[in-house]
């Protein structure tokens, strides 16, 4: 059986419904001219039903801010805190494949494992997702399908849109995806074979087979530390900690805490943290076991590439490039990868 599809005039009407079942509908909006950013587009509209290329930002950023306040201290002296919780109902829309895996991945880190990270879970729990695939590179530096997260998302969305001329197929990716399409069953059709047919055209022409990489041999040789140190070196040189890749990265989770306190009353923090920075690792006698600056960026590779796929068996970088296009010193993890591997 074909799958649902939707014209681009009910599209609209389906993102009318979809405003008024949330708090926050984060959609892609164009702002500083031409760049795509994700915001709050539930009363001021301006959501983009289709866009070409990624956002500068992933949705990470409401899911997991920079700063996010965890309790409200009501007395210091006498330990007394109350979980802050934000109980918001979000749909995320027109979400990149890449991002999409990156959510999958993130989900590893902070829910499914012993001690869930209970204000992301509840999060994710009060959120919808809906991807869009894309019909073509978003960027020249981007390589999604080499880490097999594009040009289409396999799992981790509620629904997923794939552009055809006439609108849109559209999978669906869980109960919540289910429902959507139930309750709104005027707006849909079943795609006829011409779409399925155009949808894997626009497949097999985004990218030629991708090359293959061994990222268990690419994760054992930077765990028997067989990279050349000629390339940690070069890296380390070049780093000039802006803190663009860890800020931009869709799957950097790490984060410190720290209470804010006036009087006997305040917040407890957390703020993102990361592999680049000389106090990440530094001890509370103030010792740090990695002096070198060449070690922290190295962090950072070795986190994606080689302790996650120890963790989870996977990478986790999705091929997203945002590191790539925003380093002043034109550090790249694709030509890292490639160099590793040789």
């Amino acid at each position: 059986m074909n799958r649902p599809f939707i014209t681009r005039e009910h599209l609209k009407v389906l993102i009318k419904v979809l405003k008024s079942s949330c708090d926050e509908f984060i959609a892609p909006r164009r702002e500083h001219l031409t760049d795509i950013v994700f915001g709050d587009a539930k009363t001021g509209g301006g959501e983009l039903p289709d866009y070409d290329g990624n956002s500068v930002i992933s949705p990470r950023a409401f899911l997991l801010p920079q700063t996010e306040p965890l309790f409200e201290i009501k007395s210091a002296r006498r330990s007394e805190l109350a979980p802050i919780e934000d109980k918001r109902t979000r749909v995320f829309y027109g979400v990149r494949p890449c991002d999409i895996k990156a959510l999958v991945l993130m989900r590893e880190f902070f829910i499914e494992r012993e001690f869930a990270d209970e204000p992301y879970k509840t999060k994710m729990g009060r959120s919808t997702f809906i991807a869009l695939a894309c019909s073509k590179r978003c960027s020249a530096k981007a390589f999604c399908d080499e880490m097999g997260a594009g040009p289409v998302a396999k799992s981790g969305f509620d629904l997923q849109m794939r552009a055809v001329s006439r609108g849109y197929i559209i999978d669906i990716g869980s109960e919540k995806g289910e429902k959507i399409v139930g309750e709104n069953k005027r707006l849909f059709k079943r795609a006829s074979p011409q779409d399925e047919k155009e949808a894997k055209a626009v497949l097999k022409d985004f990218t030629k087979e991708p090359e293959k990489i061994d990222y268990k041999k690419l994760a054992k040789t930077m765990a028997n530390d067989s990279v050349e140190p000629s390339v940690w070196d070069d890296i380390g040189q070049r780093c000039v900690i802006c803190s663009g890749c860890v800020t931009l990265c869709p799957t950097c989770g790490c984060f410190s805490v720290v209470d804010r306190i006036s009087g006997d009353r305040g917040e407890r923090l957390r703020y993102c943290d990361g592999c680049p920075y000389a106090g990440f690792t530094r001890m509370a006698g103030g010792s740090a076991p990695f002096p070198l600056h060449k070690d922290h960026i190295r962090r950072f590779f070795e986190h994606k590439l080689n302790h996650d796929v120890d963790r989870y068996g996977t990478p986790s970088c999705v091929g997203c490039a945002r590191c790539i296009e925003t380093c002043p010193g034109n550090i790249s993890i694709r030509k890292l990868i490639r160099e590793a591997v040789k």
